[in-house]
């Protein structure tokens, strides 16, 4: 019959021979921690030089005068920006708007982008009021108030919150009373990564 007790030694000599896997996966699983993210940049910023460079055919210039391109565009949209922060140029801007608007088609194209523009960007910023949302009892969901009244609806004690998907560029905007909402004192930026990778992100 075969002896199944083991002495002090044999513990400690198996959990020798184990540290050195344990040791390897280890380094592995931490390779993972670092590479993905990085991988996954890397793969965002390339989806979108390519869809760049197709709807610029770009595709026969070299990296050199993409370099100068890159250069003269920033150039181009710092200078927009220094001459339309004057009185005279948000007239002028102002008129341009006005008549961009009233055009059929060219209204909704524009003013859609200009108030996603502004969203993200801006001093009217709407993604910076991270909140709760009680959608049942005891279900909530996490989002951003993007309206904080809707009066034009004749519904003042309303409020319009856009509730992102996980793993997903998408969401929805749904308008429920203010009294099942609940402001969070966070940063937007770390309420947006905690909801798109599905609650794995920790909060600060």
């Amino acid at each position: 019959m075969a002896n199944n007790d083991y002495t002090p030694y044999d513990n400690i000599l198996r959990s020798r021979i184990k540290s050195p896997v344990r040791t390897v996966i280890g380094y592995f699983l931490q390779g993972i921690l670092v590479i993905i993210p990085i991988a996954a940049t890397i793969g965002i910023l390339v989806w979108v030089y390519r869809g760049i460079q197709a709807w610029l055919d770009l595709g026969h210039v070299s990296w050199g005068a993409f370099g100068i391109y890159l250069i003269l565009g920033f150039a181009l949209i710092l200078l927009v920006g220094v001459f339309t922060k004057g009185v005279i140029a948000k007239q002028v801007m102002g008129f341009l708007e006005s008549i961009i608007e009233k055009a059929p088609g060219l209204n909704l194209i524009f003013g859609t982008t200009k108030d996603l523009t502004h969203a993200f960007v801006g001093e009217k910023k709407k993604f910076n009021k991270p909140v709760v949302v009680e959608i049942a009892a005891g279900l909530y969901r996490m989002g951003f108030m993007t309206q904080t009244s809707l009066s034009t609806l004749d519904m003042p004690e309303y409020v319009s919150v856009y509730l992102p998907y996980s793993y997903a560029f998408s969401g929805e905007m749904i308008i429920i009373h203010r009294d099942k909402i609940r402001r969070l004192d966070m940063e937007g930026a770390d309420v947006t990564k905690f909801v798109l990778s599905g609650g794995a992100a920790e909060l600060k």
